[in-house]
């Protein structure tokens, strides 16, 4: 799907699919990015405020935006990300826990410095199969136009 600045609408709603994490998963990660003893350690966890292992912020993160991604909304006409803001970790992701995330676009506008894309701002939150929100943010990005995607005419 190539979802062009034209096509977002203020106040429009994605919604994507789910991801389930598992204990591998999470320990793998944290390994990599975020070695912290109730992301990496069994027992360790055990003895946290969590009581077990949980997915590091950074993993939620990461997972949040494979999703959108898989939907589209980031992809082939997203130029560049502007920044976040208001990122927040609400409840911690156990194993076993399937995530979703939904795109709310809160703002858009053309560029003044580059009039070739829009600017979308975005709210993302992201919900287990509880329902609990596990994460939020606020994002924005260029996203280009549909006139952007038009070649130029050859000189000639």
């Amino acid at each position: 799907m190539k979802l062009y600045y034209e096509d977002i609408e203020k106040g429009a709603v994605y919604k994507t699919g789910g991801v389930t994490v598992t204990e591998d998963a999470i320990i793998r990660y944290a390994m990599d990015y975020d070695v912290q003893p109730f992301h990496v350690d069994r027992e360790a966890a055990k003895q946290s405020i969590f009581g077990e292992l949980v997915a590091s912020g950074l993993h939620t993160l990461s997972l949040t935006f494979r999703l959108c991604n898989q939907e589209g909304l980031f992809t082939k006409t997203a130029v560049a990300g502007l920044g976040f803001d208001a990122v927040r970790f609400h409840a911690p992701v156990r194993p076993g826990s399937t995530l979703r995330a939904t795109a709310t676009v809160l703002d858009r506008r053309m560029s003044a410095s580059r009039p070739q894309y829009g600017i979308v701002t975005w709210l993302i939150e992201t919900h287990d199969n509880r329902g609990d929100r596990v994460l939020s943010l606020t994002m924005s990005h260029l996203q280009e136009s549909r006139a952007a995607s038009v070649p130029a005419p050859a000189a000639g």
